[in-house]
């Protein structure tokens, strides 16, 4: 249970009933209405609310000196979580030189990514920067969004796939990123294709 947030911490009340605070500046990576890579902890600590959330905690130890670090947290639609999880949980990272083509239902969507889902796996593609829509047009993903539909089924060809481990999809309920690729997205039950521009 978070009880207090500020420019620098959350503190956390433990299943112990024991306050802790956690230190939480620095850089983070959210998802919520759009992915954010690489924000400061100053210009995203109003995404988090007192209430409840996961928090993932780390510990720091020097002497006799004990420190908590917030690591990650979800809350609500809100995910949050710092580079070094990335690290920590990826069960492997894919790339090839040809494409691969991942397919799903599209279960979520946001500004610049969506989530698709296959045999109750997720994957979280981010979709930002330029595409040429079939036809000729070139748009961004928040150009045509409104096109794909919650509940198409979505192909993705992409070089890169990050694997995360059970333990980061029970917590943050992510399996895979896929990212940085040159590929295309075609959605097989709206017909709208994009590739890369």
């Amino acid at each position: 249970m978070i009880v207090s947030i500020d420019n620098s911490s959350i503190t956390v009340v433990g299943d112990n009933g024991e306050e802790i605070k956690l230190l939480a500046i620095g850089r983070w990576i959210i998802v919520s209405e759009e992915i954010v890579p690489n924000a400061n902890w100053a210009n995203v600590m109003d995404y988090v609310k007192d209430g409840k959330a996961t928090v993932v905690v780390g510990m720091i130890a020097r002497g006799n000196e004990t420190r908590y670090i917030c690591l990650g947290l979800k809350q609500g639609d809100v995910i949050m979580f710092r580079r070094i999880l990335l690290r920590i949980y990826a069960a492997g990272h894919r790339h090839t030189k040809t494409y691969m083509g991942p397919k799903g239902e599209l279960v979520d969507k946001g500004e610049n990514y969506m989530i698709l889902e296959r045999d109750g796996h997720k994957v979280i593609a981010i979709t930002s920067g330029k595409w040429i829509k079939a036809g000729g047009e070139e748009v961004t993903w928040s150009d045509v969004m409104d096109e794909f539909h919650i509940g198409d089924t979505v192909r993705l060809f992409c070089h890169n796939i990050l694997v995360m481990r059970k333990e980061f999809s029970d917590i943050f309920g992510i399996d895979a990123f896929i990212w940085g690729y040159s590929g295309a997205i075609i959605d097989f039950t709206s017909g709208v294709a994009l590739s890369r521009s």
